[in-house]
């Protein structure tokens, strides 16, 4: 159930958002050894300039500032060494797609607990 959330400036180049979204997907459902449809993952983007870094703002994402955000959210009880592969694992993708260097990514992770999920028609508790 992780669902990855993306935002970032605009890019300087052409991506190909839902390649990479894919990609996301897959790598991280091979990290937590899930079918890929139950990982979900979007991005959206900040407007040119509504994002400072310090007194710095910027027109569209670089290499090196201006980090794209990620958040993790997925439900509990995955051990500590499975959320810090998946957090590396997003962080790889977003590295080689982006071509931005890998001290540029900001990624955290947070838990949903048990009851406090609805999906598939239902309320998720742990097993």
């Amino acid at each position: 159930m992780p669902i990855i959330e993306i935002k970032s400036l605009p890019f300087s180049k052409s991506i190909d958002i839902p390649t990479v979204l894919k990609k996301l997907n897959t790598e991280a459902a091979a990290v937590l050894n899930m079918e890929e449809r139950h990982v979900w993952s979007y991005w959206e983007f900040i407007e040119s300039h509504h994002y400072a870094v310090g007194k710095e703002t910027s027109e569209c994402l670089t290499e090196h500032t201006h980090s794209p955000i990620v958040k993790i959210l997925a439900f509990e009880g995955k051990d500590p060494g499975t959320m810090e592969k998946l957090i590396r694992t997003t962080a790889g993708v977003l590295v080689r797609e982006l071509e931005i260097d890998t001290g540029n990514i900001f990624i955290y992770y947070q838990e949903v607990t048990s009851g406090k999920v609805y999906d598939g028609g239902q309320i998720i508790r742990k097993k």
